[in-house]
């Protein structure tokens, strides 16, 4: 099975020179707490509800004039929509990840893959257990 069959493909992402207070927003408005971070439709990180909190607002930023790519978590973790299902779960393992960033051949955003997306799939499958071990195990 590929990762295209079952990632989520409505995946909401900001821009790299959005500020804090426009990341929030999107939070808030699709109830999310992740968002991938674009800059010409290319994947150049990705930034959480708690980067917002920790790395900005208790970083005494102004959230209204700084920029997403002042908190966010650069180099993001990230497999081909059209890997294998059972690979993009060994990388989610062995990074530690809930989440794992999906591009197409030309490394723009195409989805998400979940831990959720896993499970429903592979829910007999020996490898869901494996990764929801190591990641865990964190």
């Amino acid at each position: 099975m590929r990762v295209s069959e079952v990632m989520t493909r409505d995946v909401v992402a900001v821009p790299a020179d959005a500020t804090l207070v426009e990341a929030a927003a999107l939070m808030r408005d699709h109830d999310i707490g992740f968002l991938p971070v674009i800059t010409a439709d290319l994947v150049v990180g990705v930034v959480t509800d708690r980067d917002l909190v920790v790395r900005g607002i208790s970083g005494n930023m102004n959230p209204a004039l700084t920029p997403v790519r002042s908190v966010m978590s650069a180099n993001p973790v990230w497999c081909y929509e059209e890997d294998v299902l059972t690979d993009a779960g060994d990388i989610l393992a062995n990074s530690h990840l809930h989440r794992l960033i999906v591009v197409d051949s030309d490394r723009k955003l195409s989805g998400l893959l979940s831990l959720d997306d896993l499970a429903a799939s592979m829910s007999s499958d020996r490898l869901l257990g494996d990764v929801l071990r190591h990641i865990t195990e964190a």
